[in-house]
């Protein structure tokens, strides 16, 4: 019987974390509020900054990493999102100065 309600719980458990963990929409809101600190950016930009974004999804976690280096940006756990990599936004401003510039 006690093995019983352990098990239970573990399912319980993983449940809930499934349950609580953030999706991609979250993850981008973050990472364009992060990069919109600086100034607007135009929606052809968004959509090929995002491209070269990576969605991972753990099932009790999720995160965004580069699709070229693999470098995790940020990390979801219980419906929030932190950012993991601070210097991902300046990085992503340089490699895309020429549309920032105005």
């Amino acid at each position: 019987m006690i093995k019983k309600i352990v098990f239970l719980a573990i399912v319980a458990g993983i449940v809930y974390l499934n349950y609580t963990n953030p999706k991609q929409a979250d993850h981008e809101a973050l990472l364009l509020a992060e990069l919109q600190s600086s100034g607007a950016i135009p929606v052809e930009l968004q959509e090929k900054i995002f491209r070269d974004i990576d969605f991972s999804n753990f099932l009790v976690c999720s995160a965004m990493k580069t699709s070229e280096e693999s470098k995790m940006i940020s990390l979801g756990y219980l419906k929030n999102v932190k950012m993991v990599n601070t210097s991902w936004a300046e990085d992503v401003r340089k490699k895309y100065q020429v549309y920032f510039s105005y």
